[in-house]
């Protein structure tokens, strides 16, 4: 069981994209490479959906689902993909051979490779973890909509769909009804 997960209340989240350049802040990634990228479900980004006046924008963020069974893990022919013992799914990055073979078998489509060939993905900020501190995207979230928990059985909120097994930690939270059911739809979220 994973010690530590990731939630995002979708409530909250207005799509600013301030995860995404805080994580590439912290991590020294070029523009291109988003390991938060930020989704607009249903349409192009940042284009609402539906008929004036019943107009409505939902946006997600998408980091890893830090699983409890990573399959990107077991696909790493070089050991760079591995899971410590709190169940978090790291890179490293020395061991990296640029072989491509884990991202094919994320279901979540959470790595990415850089310029250098080299594989990358949300770790949630380990090293500032280790430290007693919080995910750099968390503490930069203007609206509060990302927090890091520690996972409960009776925790409200959605999941992505456990693709083979995965068991991904990652928890959404929305109470809207009808963006619920929007995102539930196009990301296959399950109610936990």
């Amino acid at each position: 069981m994973s010690d530590l997960r990731m939630v995002i209340d979708l409530d909250r989240c207005t799509g600013c994209h301030t995860c995404t350049v805080a994580c590439q802040m912290e991590k020294s990634l070029p523009p291109d490479v988003a390991l938060i990228p930020v989704y607009t479900m249903g349409g192009t980004q940042d284009v609402p959906q539906g008929r004036y006046p019943d107009l409505y924008m939902d946006y997600v963020p998408r980091p890893c689902a830090h699983c409890q069974n990573p399959p990107c893990v077991s696909s790493c022919p070089t050991e760079a993909l591995h899971q410590r013992e709190d169940g978090l799914v790291l890179v490293d990055a020395s061991l990296c051979s640029g072989c491509e073979a884990c991202l094919p078998s994320c279901p979540y489509g959470a790595l990415v490779m850089d310029g250098d060939g080299v594989a990358h993905k949300c770790d949630l900020c380990a090293s500032r973890l280790d430290q007693e501190g919080q995910p750099f995207c968390v503490i930069c979230c203007p609206t509060r909509a990302i927090s890091i928990e520690r996972p409960r059985q009776d925790s409200p909120g959605w999941v992505p769909a456990s693709h083979h097994g995965t068991r991904p930690t990652l928890r959404y939270l929305n109470r809207d009804a009808g963006r619920a059911q929007r995102i539930n739809v196009s990301l296959g979220l399950r109610r936990r």
